[in-house]
């Protein structure tokens, strides 16, 4: 028998401490609530007898760090859907799931919304106590599921929405790999023409004494202005990164930033769609799981992460407030016409989760596009850059050999 220190409060509301002895946790509390008392907190004692501690509570520390898996947290919502739809009772449901899942924090983190249970909390409240793992638009619908008795479909939705979102960041991940992989070699290839190759072919043509090519001679005036002035120049690129980074952790700094992000001429298109298939998506999963357009665009302004946008959401929640309707609400310059249009379709048709729902899919279909697009024209282009850069130092060079040989 282990022994359980617990905070617990009675029928008449009264705090009580204690301490109790049961086989484990569950044990221990279900003894005290037949004691009609209500647990708040209840945790084993510390042998103090005990050499050392177990590696469970030795490592217990570890899992608070970092956050869980995306896969996880998909594979969770997914295996609760289908136990609810196979008739289990959601306790029982998360007691099996917390011995499927792989991560630890995700384990630990259903064990606890388990006991919040048995305590008589609902699943909303419950998870809505882990928001780094359950943020606001997955407890809010939770709740909606709960309220209408759809939990087992609101929690595919979940599933479905979080896949969807990682699988867009994967793609706006992927399609970068390359292009930053040959920026920084173009980087380095700079760098190393600049500090070595050039200065080596500077000193063997001034030695000469002749007067160089103009290629020849703005090559080595690049180099010395660059190993002259390049610390300094490097230190104006470190201040504005931080200057921009304190900048942004400012209200009016990240919106103005945010906005110039979307006003960019290719990437800002890229962005505006990612955006809107985020949104579009977010609003008609909300709306199918029985939320108002109040509520929708409220917790909408909190998954989208850009500032105009997010703010926009805001405002147009207290334009419906006054009486407008969804489209003239979220009428924006950032946000294009199209949705808008096809919202104010949706609103008369009585059909407007499901317009959502495609104006969803068509921007996620348009952002796979542009992506390939961009890719396939900037690849090219850096290649370009590089071979450029090579071919006017080796252009410079034999161009200095070929007056040297005619004297």
């Amino acid at each position: 028998m282990a022994k359980f220190k617990y905070i617990a409060v009675d029928a008449q509301g009264k705090e009580r401490k204690g301490v109790i002895e049961a086989e484990d946790s569950r044990s221990a509390t279900a003894a005290l609530r037949q004691q009609s008392l209500f647990v708040a907190e209840i945790e084993q004692e510390e042998d103090a007898s005990a050499s050392g501690l177990s590696k469970e509570v030795k490592f217990e520390f570890l899992e608070n760090f970092g956050s869980v898996p995306t896969q996880d947290i998909i594979f969770f919502f997914k295996q609760m859907s289908f136990m609810l739809r196979a008739g289990l009772p959601v306790l029982h449901a998360l007691e099996m799931s917390s011995t499927q899942v792989s991560s630890k924090k995700l384990r630990k983190i259903i064990r606890e919304v388990v006991q919040d249970l048995e305590n008589g909390m609902p699943l909303s409240m419950a998870m809505g106590k882990h928001p780094k793992t359950f943020p606001e638009l997955t407890v809010t619908l939770i709740y909606a599921g709960e309220s209408v008795g759809e939990l087992e479909l609101v929690m595919d939705r979940i599933a479905e929405h979080i896949d969807k979102n990682a699988a867009l960041k994967l793609q706006t991940i992927n399609a970068l790999i390359y292009p930053t992989v040959v920026v920084l070699a173009a980087i380095g290839v700079f760098i190393f023409l600049v500090v070595k190759i050039i200065p080596a072919f500077g000193k063997f043509f001034q030695g000469r004494g002749q007067a160089l090519p103009p290629s020849t001679q703005f090559l080595l005036d690049l180099s010395a202005f660059m190993l002259e002035y390049g610390l300094y120049i490097l230190g104006g690129v470190l201040l504005a990164v931080v200057g921009i980074s304190i900048a942004y952790r400012t209200p009016n700094g990240k919106l103005r930033i945010h906005d110039l992000l979307l006003r960019m001429p290719v990437t800002g298109k890229l962005l505006t769609t990612a955006i809107m298939a985020q949104l579009n998506w977010s609003l008609g999963m909300l709306l199918r799981s029985g939320l108002t357009a109040l509520e929708a665009l409220k917790i909408s302004g909190k998954v989208v992460k850009n500032r105009v946008i997010s703010d926009k959401l805001y405002a147009a929640s207290e334009q419906i407030l006054s009486g407008k309707d969804l489209s003239s609400s979220l009428r924006h310059p950032r946000i294009p016409t199209i949705v808008t249009a096809m919202i104010a379709v949706g609103e008369r048709s009585g059909t407007l989760d499901q317009v959502l729902g495609q104006l969803g899919a068509y921007y996620e279909e348009r952002l796979a596009m542009g992506i390939k697009r961009l890719s396939s024209l900037i690849e090219p282009a850096l290649i370009l850059i590089i071979g450029a850069m090579v071919g006017f130092v080796y252009y410079a060079f034999f161009q200095a050999l070929f007056q040297i040989a005619k004297t």
